[in-house]
């Protein structure tokens, strides 16, 4: 569809990477340009703009005056640093093409919609700049409160309700429609489909996650003259952890995926031993007992390993996120669909987080996955192949058809 294609196209430019990705954080400049294009976009087609308090975007088409329920269609537009084009972008693209597809059809068919319909792009979902993620769907699904979502501040200092004020994006237009159900379109970040050739999937739930923000407390030294059995290293102490983890994922031996990818050190000097050291560490699985059961052993053992080097270890942040289930309405009416479309379909839980599950606790939700090429994610080199994007568009369009229908 030569129309999608474009628009990912034209989406990509803004914050294009080197080397062929994106880099576009939540609320920044770049974030600004892309959200001013996608409100144009949503004028271009007559859509009715809606922006909340919390920066989520909305693109409505009144289907039918008399109704007030709303179905919701969408993902996000910010990315990570390392970012590929099609990562939440495609999700709202698609959506802006379908609603828009889905009115025409809804005109051609008089009295046939029961609902309206709505394409969004909800804030900071990658957690990038400010965490948690899924900021923008945790607020509008109820589950963080808008002031705590405003609090969250980023490496220097910036909160999220000052960065999306300084852009123009605290909104004061909520979406005043009551909504219903909500379905995101999203690549799938893995290699699954790919390994079975399949075409589309029918996400029924998620994997349960773990996020714990670890800090480790030394004692600044000179790297030079400062005897060794003296030294009281928080960076040893992290490295030791860090091992660790993977090393307890693999002693569970459940298929279990777990990293630290991010890290900060104080003082950060070369010639100083770092006195206090910040670490993330994340552990999922489906099954929520085998998380529980790698962390708090891994918890245990990194505290009494700092111990024996003299450094201590404070949890600042631990963040169980549940392995929910989507709607398994919209999981029967995916695949019915994407085999009335002559699309191969499969179902599977995602190992990732995205707004749908953030939305799931407010009103039923559903995700649709399509291959991505390696399973390679967060990452320049992502793709998807035109084609793919293409069924997953045909697959969203008929889903939302039916939803905006039923009686």
């Amino acid at each position: 569809m030569t129309a999608l294609h474009d628009l990912i196209a034209g989406f990509a430019a803004i914050g294009a990477t080197d080397d062929g990705g994106v880099c576009r954080l939540a609320a920044t400049a770049l974030d600004k340009r892309a959200r001013d294009l996608f409100l144009r976009e949503i004028g271009n087609r007559s859509l009715v703009p809606r922006i909340d308090a919390i920066g989520n975007m909305f693109g409505v088409a009144i289907l039918d005056p008399a109704f007030d329920d709303v179905v919701i269609t969408g993902s996000h537009l910010d990315s990570q640093p390392t970012g590929g084009r099609y990562d939440g972008a495609y999700g709202v693209l698609a959506g802006l093409l379908a609603v828009e597809a889905v009115r025409e059809r809804c005109l051609a068919n008089p009295g046939a919609a029961r609902r309206n319909l709505a394409v969004a792009n909800w804030t900071n979902e990658e957690g990038a700049r400010f965490q948690p993620s899924l900021t923008g769907s945790s607020v509008f699904a109820g589950s963080l409160s808008l002031q705590d979502a405003y609090a969250c501040a980023d490496g220097d200092g910036v909160t999220l309700g000052a960065a999306l004020a300084a852009i123009g994006y605290c909104g004061v237009t909520p979406l005043e429609y009551r909504p219903v159900r909500y379905v995101e379109l999203h690549v799938e970040q893995g290699d699954r489909l790919e390994q079975v050739s399949g075409d589309i999937a029918a996400v029924s739930g998620a994997w349960m996650t773990r996020k714990i923000s670890v800090v480790f407390e030394g004692d600044y030294s000179h790297t030079g003259p400062t005897p060794m059995p003296m030294r009281r290293d928080a960076l040893r102490a992290a490295a030791r952890a860090i091992e660790a983890l993977y090393v307890e994922v693999a002693r569970e031996d459940v298929g279990a995926h777990a990293s630290a990818a991010r890290i900060n050190a104080y003082p950060n000097s070369p010639n100083v031993v770092a006195g206090r050291v910040r670490v993330w560490f994340e552990i999922r699985h489906e099954d929520e007992a085998a998380v529980v059961a790698i962390s708090d052993r891994f918890l245990k053992r990194i505290e009494r390993e700092a111990r024996e080097i003299g450094v201590g270890i404070s949890i600042a942040a631990d963040d169980r996120r549940s392995a929910p289930l989507l709607d398994p309405d919209g999981v029967e009416l995916i695949l019915t669909v994407a085999s009335d479309v002559g699309c191969k379909a499969l179902t599977f839980k995602t190992i990732t987080g995205h707004d749908a599950l953030a939305i799931q606790k407010r009103i039923p939700a559903s995700l649709i996955f399509v291959p991505s090429r390696g399973g390679l994610s967060h990452n320049p080199r992502e793709f998807t192949a035109p084609e793919a994007l293409d069924k997953g568009y045909a697959v969203l369009v008929e889903t939302l058809w039916r939803m905006v229908t039923a009686a």
